[in-house]
């Protein structure tokens, strides 16, 4: 580590804007790629000035510098030596401009929630990549990414309506201001001068002029975006374009406004099988031309790679394809015009329906999204993945895709080829150990013949990912000696120093595609825990991670475990603990879009298993044998400090609970709307419809903080109005779903738990016959998921499956109200569903209540887990502040007639953190029914 660049980094930046210790710096080595460059140090900036200090530092010591966002890039553009700067944490405002026709934005928001954003006005971005819900608008400019449905005519480069940058000297402009295209053409007279000449010598070379124009009438994003010359002729517009494509080694995109496109009122997708590659290849063609917003290839790798899918012949290949209509009547119009057509295609084995429910075209696509993590994903563990991404004309196309099969069999690859048909663009995968010479000769043997057999089709080394270095040593090659040394002169013109992202685009290195690959080391053993191996680090897990803006998200918690697993230093396993354990909330949610299903959950837990003193082993195991009075005592402590809370004020628990937490880390801080604990009402009936759980942290939390009656007597009462019997057992004291266990890594205190009351259960439901409900959605979910398995006794297993347990959720919605006739709803409210609701598919339930309930029901756009996780969001208050800090600046300014969510740690995490009154959805409930 480089001392006197961090000395003047941290004259200018707080602690936390600085990521410099020995296991941040090597999780910043990797990104989505395959390469593994590890940077001297991690920088946060928040401000448009704080950047311009940080180029001012690089330059003064000649350090490279990086920008980085989502680090979803697969041709290794965001890793480097130097500084990463990296904007994921920060520059995420927005602005719709002109009724939805345009949209303002920084680069740290994601493809999906600029979308979301635009969805009310019924239009979306250009760029359209499937790893939309992970990369950045900054890599999406820088990369000039484009997707599904963009083409050649719908890519940032061609949407572009503004951008703001900032030079390697710090000046800034706006490319939509006046005075600023003036400014730049006064203090940046030389690279202006230089554009201009560069401009000149092309518009009066015929070969070059119409090279350049005949390259992007296909996708192309190898080297500088060189069209700019010959569609612009003012140099602010010139270099605003250079920036699209120019993977931050020209300046810095400050913010970008981008013209959108309007989103049809219906779509349709339907998959077609072919019998090989190259016979649906043959088709894009026609695809295209029959007006296809979507053709995705996926060969019989891929295909083979998602494992929900029927069991297909040898060689098999689905074409994806996506119509668009302004009515369902043009849409059917469209679909039995085609349907013959379609059928009469050469080397057609199968055409599916076409979808007809948003919710049939939403699952086809999904299959595509997460094509590229699941082939990567189903590789040997420990092999390294390269995604390539060229293209040809589509007429092309199946000579591209044959030769592409050929170099796979070849060089011993059982290679992949998917991607974007209908633009000729594919991408070939191959996963393969890199750790040996003979495997890096063959992989740069099997790199030359693809580069030849792309160029020889008048192809695109790149067409959408990037240069990055996988293909930049390739380049002058593709675009010919004359045309290289005008990128260079642009590079030199824009960046004279060379600080911006060195050795990207260009590079002398011959071999620098064969440099740096990174480790895939295996580290599963050891947390009984395999897929965890599978994990290709692409990033899609982490914008549902709690902890992303203050720790480490999922992605870099797997990734931290392989550099700790391949360099056994005890060192970096120390730093790991606060980052990586420490404040990870367990809570699963990370699998949800993880393409492979990976849980850090589990991780997680199995860590804290191994790292458990006996001491805290034993107090575990101890209150899990013991749990009555523990829940007694807790009750009793909780109402002591409520009490003096309440006589003398909050502030003597806030400053004693934070000063034991320094002294001893596990130490929950205290929160003003613990409530105070009531009587307990238990209700035990003769031969009721339903038991009643309440969980543990309803038992000890369940009070109401807004002094109402406590959840158990508010859940009886709407059974009573319902006419529904419900039983609710005093034996329930004591007993608890083994969650707390589970995220504490105590396997012993899990079984005795879980055993005690799945025996209970048992006895209660009469041997299974009576459905029991639990009222924490969380507990359910263990209830349904966790307990279930090795952790019973025989005897207790074959009690387990005898049971009926339902969420509190599915009671209210289908058992309670149905039975009422009279709904009087609440005008606005607002939804928080927990992570557990969201895993077992219960949201669309909460929303469903919900809607009976209310008139307008707001599930925010940015709503996540809140990072309660029980108690670890009053341990580390930082993670709940992390994790509900988009959803609070999205709400902040809004009004609402009632707050609800479906766990009691959770509505008090949310109601210190997004300051909203958060309850139970059963108090809506019971207060809109007659």
């Amino acid at each position: 580590m480089d001392k006197r660049l961090l000395h003047k980094l941290t004259a200018v930046f707080d602690s936390h804007q600085i990521l410099s210790s020995g296991l941040y710096r090597e999780i910043y080595s990797r990104d989505g790629s395959y390469f593994n460059i590890k940077p001297e140090v991690i920088v946060r900036p928040d401000t448009l000035q704080q950047v311009q200090r940080l180029l001012a530092i690089a330059s003064e010591t000649g350090t490279g510098v990086t920008f980085r966002t989502g680090g979803t890039s697969l041709s290794g553009q965001s890793v480097n030596a130097g500084i990463i700067c990296e904007l994921r944490t920060a520059w995420k405002k927005s602005e719709v401009r002109d009724n939805g026709r345009k949209i303002w934005f920084e680069p740290g928001l994601t493809a999906h929630q600029v979308n979301t954003i635009l969805k009310k006005y019924q239009t979306k971005i250009g760029p359209d990549p499937a790893s939309a819900i992970a990369a950045m608008m900054g890599g999406i400019l820088s990369n000039n990414s484009s997707g599904m449905q963009t083409g050649t005519r719908y890519n940032a480069y061609h949407t572009l309506s503004s951008i703001e940058f900032m030079l390697a000297n710090g000046h800034c402009y706006n490319s939509r201001l006046t005075t600023d295209r003036r400014r730049f053409e006064q203090e940046e007279e030389q690279l202006c001068k230089g554009l201009l000449q560069i401009r000149s010598q092309i518009l009066g070379n015929d070969g070059i002029r119409n090279r350049i124009i005949e390259k992007y009438k296909i996708k192309n994003v190898t080297g500088y975006s060189m069209n700019a010359f010959v569609d612009f002729d003012h140099p602010a517009d010139i270099f605003a374009h250079l920036l699209i494509g120019g993977e931050g080694t020209l300046g810095f995109i400050v913010s970008a406004e981008l013209n959108t496109l309007p989103l049809l009122p219906v779509y349709s997708s339907a998959m077609l099988y072919f019998k090989d590659a190259t016979k649906a290849a043959a088709a894009a063609a026609f695809l295209g031309e029959s007006g296809a917003l979507s053709v995705e290839m996926m060969d019989y790798a891929a295909l083979s790679s998602l494992g929900d899918r029927p069991e297909l012949p040898g060689g098999t290949t689905a074409m994806l394809i996506d119509y668009g209509a302004r009515s369902s009547e043009e849409m059917q119009d469209m679909i039995k015009h085609l349907g013959p057509q379609l059928k009469k295609l050469d080397g057609l084995v199968n055409l599916e329906d076409f979808t007809r429910t948003v919710n049939e075209r939403e699952k086809l696509w999904k299959v595509r999204d997460g094509i590229f993590p699941c082939v990567a994903g189903a590789r040997i563990p420990g092999d390294s993945v390269i995604l390539e991404d060229v293209a040809a004309p589509v007429g092309k196309l199946d000579a591209l895709v044959g030769g592409l099969q050929e170099l796979f069999h070849k060089h011993g690859y059982e290679g992949s080829v998917f991607g974007h048909a209908r633009d000729g663009n594919v991408h070939p995968l191959v996963t393969s150990g890199m750790k040996t010479v003979d495997e890096i000769n063959n992989f740069s043997r099997f790199m030359e013949g693809m580069v030849t057999l792309v160029l020889s089709l008048d192809g695109s080394l790149k067409g959408e990912h990037g240069t990055g270095r996988a293909v930049a040593p390739f380049v002058e090659r593709e675009w010919g000696t004359e045309i290289y040394r005008m990128m260079q002169e642009i590079k030199r013109l824009a960046d004279p120093q060379g600080i911006l992202n060195k050795g990207v685009i260009l590079n002398s290195d011959p071999d620098a595609h064969l440099q740096s690959v990174k480790e895939m080391t295996l580290f599963s053993e050891d947390l009984h825990y395999k897929k965890a191996d599978t994990c290709i680090e692409c990033g899609f897990c982490e914008h549902v991670c709690p902890s992303r803006y203050v720790t480490l998200t999922p992605r870099q918690r797997l990734q931290a475990r392989r550099i700790i697993a391949r360099t056994g230093n005890p060192q970096l396993e120390k730093e790991y603990d606060y980052i990586g354990e420490q404040t990870c909330a367990a809570d699963g949610m990370c699998q949800m879009p993880c393409p492979m299903g990976i849980s850090t959950a589990v991780v997680t837990d199995a860590i804290r298993s191994k790292k458990a003193t006996k001491t805290a082993s034993d107090i575990l195991h101890y209150a899990a044998g013991h749990f009555g009075a523990v829940e007694t005592d807790l009750r009793a402590m909780l109402k002591l400090a409520v009490g003096t809370e309440r006589v003398v004020s909050p502030y003597p628990l806030i400053w004693a609970t934070d000063f034991l937490h320094r002294v001893f880390r596990q130490m929950p801080h205290w929160s003003a709307h613990f409530p105070m604990p009531r009587k307990l009402h238990y209700r035990e009936e003769t031969d009721p419809d339903y038991i009643y759980f309440p969980a543990c942290v309803t038992r000890i939390f369940g009070a109401s903080a807004l002094h109402k009656d406590d959840l158990m007597t508010v859940i009886l009462r709407i059974a009573g109005k319902a006419g529904v019997r419900v039983s609710l057992p005093a034996e329930a004291h004591g007993l608890c779903c083994s969650q707390i266990w589970e995220h504490k890594g105590n396997v012993e205190g899990q079984k005795i738990t879980a055993n005690r009351t799945v025996a209970c259960f048992y006895d209660w439901s009469e041997r299974g016959r009576i459905p029991i409900f639990c009222d924490t959605t969380s507990c359910t979910h263990t209830l349904l998921s966790e307990t279930g398995g090795n952790i019973l006794t025989p005897e207790n297993q074959e009690k387990y499956k005898q049971l009926k347990i339902i969420d509190i959720t599915q009671w209210l919605n289908e058992i309670i109200l149905p039975k009422i006739k009279e709904i009087k709803p609440k005008n606005r409210v607002l939804l928080h569903p927990t992570c557990s609701c969201q895993i077992m598919n219960l949201t669309p339930v909460m929303l469903d209540i919900a809607r009976k309930c209310a008139r307008e029901v707001i599930l925010p756009d940015n709503w996540g887990c809140c990072g309660a996780s029980g108690d670890r969001g009053f341990i580390f208050p930082e993670l709940s502040e992390s994790a509900t800090r988009d959803e609070r600046y999205e709400i902040s300014d809004q009004q609402f007639d009632g707050c609800y969510s479906l766990a009691r740690t959770c509505e008090i995490v949310m109601q210190d953190h997004i300051k909203q009154p958060y309850e139970s959805i059963v108090y809506l409930v019971d207060e809109t029914i007659g």
